[in-house]
């Protein structure tokens, strides 16, 4: 049974210093009054009385202080005043003493600090003592005033004890809001910290200009500012299919593309219909989804929309049931839009890219990239002493060829050779669009004997080959093939278009329809 109400917290810190000032002005009465109305063995008893109260008083002060447990110092006055209060009315004239009135502050004190059955107590031992201090005034007369007196402590008591327990359940209401609202006060700094940390991260996002790029900081951002254990960005193709493109199981990020069956990702299909967040506070017992982690338990997809077109999904996973709320849909939403806009300016300066780099009409590189790419690749091989060769070819009788069936079918035939000559070479060469009807081809770590037998292939391809001209129009043409060397044929990437231009013009000069060297 606990004897002290709990009072570690208090909204009125000041009553522990309001009842140590009612003490001492106790005992400035207690003074006075021993000066002016005592003297001899009378006054000896009041300095007793005056000392104990001093050291009580030291305690107490220590005690409100800090230097040791104030209920312990409150219970000690409460005993101090249940042997000092009755001493004083026995020699101060019994019942007629007024010094009673001292145990107003005793039942108080009691009924703050002891639970109420504890003060009970302490309020009958108050009754008691006074009763048998005063029986020699008991009497029918004296019956009264008795009743009275004690009635009025009893009755202060109860005062006491209900307002300073409906005070304590008013602190208690009061402290757990003031809590409450400290721990939201607390969330919502914990929030806007992370948005703007979210909003940081996703300028960063802005800026990169490449689809892989885009892809891995999107991973960090969610792994570690959202501090998601388990997380994955899924890409929607045209067709309506989804995949992988990145995800991450408590930190382990794999990139490696991997298609998802939505006819077991209903879930998954669903966000994208309706291109709206769906989070789900636990799916062990759906099978409209398949969680990344066999523990997941609850989870939140997000779409990524693009004017107005649902091009992914960032999803979310956690082991914990309901986790996901809205101020997590929200923070997901923020990096969901900022990937969209991301992945598409990425998407917009790849066909940027390839408009300045690419010939529109053969759809090979053009001579600016091709210029670029012999000198990156020339370097390479001084560097790392490789091997480099160069082949250019030239349609013969192109000029003949536009004056008989038009320069429509001349850019018809351009196109089809171009073709040819992409299933002719390797995912590794480099082809482009020399000018008008001239190609090159660059054969990174590839020797003269080999680029002559990739520049015959190309040759014999062609000649082979039927290329409709349009209007039903058949044509056959023929090319001319020059192949160069590094470092055989030059050092410099200038020497090398030199001579192969040379090697060009040789075959030419020899028949056309033929490949050459120098």
């Amino acid at each position: 049974m606990k004897l002290f109400l709990d009072r570690h917290k208090t909204l009125l810190p000041r009553v522990d210093r309001v009842y140590l000032l009612t003490r001492v002005m106790v005992l400035a009465a207690l003074g006075w009054f021993a000066l002016r109305s005592y003297d001899g063995a009378d006054r000896l008893l009041f300095q007793i009385v005056l000392g104990t109260f001093v050291i009580h008083l030291v305690v107490l002060y220590a005690a409100v202080k800090g230097r040791f447990d104030l209920k312990l110092a409150y219970l000690s006055t409460i005993v101090y005043d249940l042997i000092l209060i009755p001493t004083l009315i026995l020699y101060t004239g019994g019942i007629n003493s007024s010094f009673y009135l001292l145990y107003y502050l005793t039942v108080s004190v009691a009924a703050y600090v002891l639970t109420f059955w504890f003060a009970g107590i302490v309020t009958a031992l108050i009754v008691a003592s006074y009763l048998v201090v005063s029986r020699e005034a008991l009497g029918l007369e004296t019956m009264f005033d008795l009743s009275l007196r004690m009635g009025f402590v009893v009755v202060f008591f109860s005062t006491i004890s209900y307002a300073s327990e409906y005070m304590r359940r008013s602190e208690g209401r009061l402290l757990k809001l003031f809590n409450t609202l400290n721990r939201r006060t607390s969330e919502l700094e914990k929030s806007q910290a992370q948005l703007e940390m979210i909003y940081e991260n996703t300028r960063i996002l802005a800026s990169i200009l490449d689809t892989d790029g885009v892809v891995k900081e999107v991973v960090r951002i969610v792994g570690e500012v959202l501090q998601y254990r388990c997380h994955a960005l899924i890409f929607r193709d045209r067709w309506g299919n989804c995949y992988y493109r990145a995800r991450s199981e408590r930190g382990r990020n794999n990139y490696h593309l991997k298609a998802i069956d939505l006819d077991s990702a209903e879930l998954l299909a669903r966000v994208c219909k309706i291109g709206e967040s769906v989070s789900i506070n636990d799916i062990a017992n759906r099978d409209d989804f398949t969680p990344l982690a066999d523990d997941t338990r609850s989870v939140m997809l997000v779409p990524l929309v693009s004017h107005g077109t649902v091009n992914g999904v960032l999803a979310a996973e956690s082991n914990e049931v309901g986790y996901f709320g809205e101020k997590h849909v929200q923070m997901l939403s923020v990096v969901a839009r900022s990937t969209a806009l991301a992945l598409e300016n990425a998407e917009l300066h790849r066909r940027t890219e390839e408009l300045t780099t690419i010939d529109e009409l053969t759809e090979t590189y053009n001579y600016r990239f091709f210029v670029q790419k012999l000198e990156e690749e020339k370097r390479r091989a001084l560097r790392y002493n490789l091997p480099l060769s160069l082949v250019m070819v030239d349609i013969d009788w192109f000029k003949k060829l536009n004056d008989s069936y038009g320069h429509e079918a001349g850019n018809v035939v351009l196109r089809n050779l171009s073709a040819i000559i992409k299933t002719c070479i390797r995912d590794v060469d480099i082809f482009a669009r020399y000018g008008g009807e001239e190609f090159a081809v660059i054969l990174p770590q590839t020797g003269l004997i080999e680029a002559k037998k990739i520049g015959e292939r190309i040759r014999s391809q062609i000649e082979a080959a039927s290329i409709n001209a349009g209007a039903t129009q058949q044509v056959k043409v023929t090319v001319s093939v020059g192949v160069s060397s590094f470092p055989e044929n030059g050092k410099s990437h200038e020497e090398l278009v030199s001579v192969t231009d040379q090697a060009l013009y040789r075959a030419k000069g020899e028949g056309r329809n033929l490949v050459c060297s120098i």
